[in-house]
């Protein structure tokens, strides 16, 4: 597997951020350079998600961190990598290792610009990596993603701010019949105070665009051809909303709109011997709804968070965009002063337009249900018990499948600056 890339971005990340950083300042108290390592036992009956249960395994992981953050009166850069090392206990040919970077800058040139931009590098290989975010599931593939974003903020006055980010997606996959895809996005958002009629609530309307890039190329014996299978997708949002602060404990953020979407496929199949090549492009337009509702509550003990959304997203590894429905509700609660738990349940529908025939249709709901228990045993060391019940629904495929997930966590922890 070819690493190497990842790695040259994550230690160029580091170098510049070091560069910019004077050691004397780096050793100053607010900043951090923390190390860590998590060694995690989870038993997972069905990895793959499927109607067989057909693997069920043992998978032991020790997951090495570093992390470096430096704050100074005008911005906070920080850096961290972090490498997941496992091993199944029956099925050996699926040990692998995942490995995760970051870098991002947040800077206040002036008391009106606030400038952000962050970078991600990951190369992953487990199939349930996206279940309890998307609720899909993939296959055991490597998958090399890079993005890289940029946003700037301006203050106009007391009561008006605007925004613009930009933000670029590009994932490659080590199958040629898995989707490779790049995409890019452009955001503009404007916020008003409402205090003068609705008391610390603000205002806000967001214009974005995003374009997709779906691609694969690849040979299937049984019918003797060469598939050259391209997808591409626009689409432009705009949505309107408001932040409330309802109380000094709940806040409220509602965002609601349309969307307009625009796609086409380019599919040339090559046989080896006949029939003459064969050329298909297909065009299709939609318009749907897009939304968001997120509720959060901070109290001294208790803390949840409810978040309704729907969306046009892309599927990784997938010629494919779907109109994806998500409910999250979970909540955390302190017991004693080192003892905490948590619930949670996450709900997503992923389906796409039955007319449109320039991909494959997809309808499936998926349900997460977990919870667990985290006991902070000292500053260096936290112990942390979990179990997530999921369950998939192929309303298109009318299958179903279940899989139950427990882990148990003790991860070691040091700051070096503190």
């Amino acid at each position: 597997m070819k690493r190497g890339p990842i790695r040259i971005l994550f230690f160029t990340v580091v170098v510049l951020i070091l560069i910019a950083a004077d050691l004397e300042t780096i050793m100053a108290a607010d900043n951090q350079l923390i190390t860590s390592v998590a060694l995690i036992h989870e038993y997972n009956d069905n990895i793959r998600l499927n109607v067989n249960n057909e693997l069920a395994d043992n998978i032991t992981t020790v997951a090495p961190k570093l992390k470096l953050v430096r704050h100074s009166e005008r911005y906070t850069v920080s850096a961290d990598g972090k490498l997941e090392f496992y091993r199944f206990q029956d099925y050996d040919e699926l040990d692998d290792m995942d490995q995760w970077y970051n870098g991002s800058l947040e800077a206040m040139p002036t008391e009106r610009w606030q400038l952000g931009a962050d970078a991600h590098a990951s190369d992953d290989n487990r199939p349930d990596r996206d279940l309890e975010t998307t609720g899909l599931i993939l296959n055991n593939i490597q998958r090399r993603r890079i993005n890289a974003g940029a946003s700037a903020n301006y203050t106009i006055s007391e009561l008006m701010a605007s925004g613009v980010s930009l933000t670029f997606n590009r994932e490659n996959f080590d199958d040629s019949q898995t989707s490779d895809r790049e995409d890019y996005h452009a955001a503009l958002s404007m916020t008003r105070s409402l205090d003068a009629w609705l008391a610390r609530t603000s205002g806000q309307l967001h214009l974005s665009y995003s374009h997709y890039e779906f691609e694969r190329d690849y040979y299937k014996p049984s019918t003797l051809s060469r598939y050259i299978d391209d997808y591409e997708l626009d689409n432009f949002s705009l949505t309107v909303g408001a932040l409330s602060a309802i109380t000094e404990r709940l806040d409220l953020t509602v965002d609601l709109g349309g969307r307009y979407a625009v796609s086409e496929r380019y599919l040339e199949v090559l046989p080896t011997y006949l029939p003459a090549p064969s050329i298909t492009n297909e065009d299709y337009d939609s318009y749907g709804f897009v939304g968001s509702i997120d509720f959060s509550y901070r109290g001294e003990r208790f803390r949840s968070d409810l978040l309704l959304s729907h969306d046009l997203q892309p599927v990784s590894g997938e010629n494919n965009a779907v109109n994806r429905t998500t409910v999250r509700a979970g909540g955390r609660l302190r017991l004693l002063e080192r003892l905490s738990a948590n619930c949670y349940v996450r709900w997503y529908r992923n389906e796409n337009d039955e007319d449109d025939t320039s991909q494959s249709y997809v309808d499936t709901q998926t349900w997460n249900f977990g919870g667990g228990l985290r006991w902070v045993i000292n500053n260096n060391f936290d112990l942390a018990a979990s179990y997530v019940y999921t369950f998939l629904d192929d309303r298109d495929d009318d299958t179903s499948a279940y899989r139950n997930k427990a882990m148990l966590t003790l991860e070691a922890h040091h700051d070096w600056l503190e």
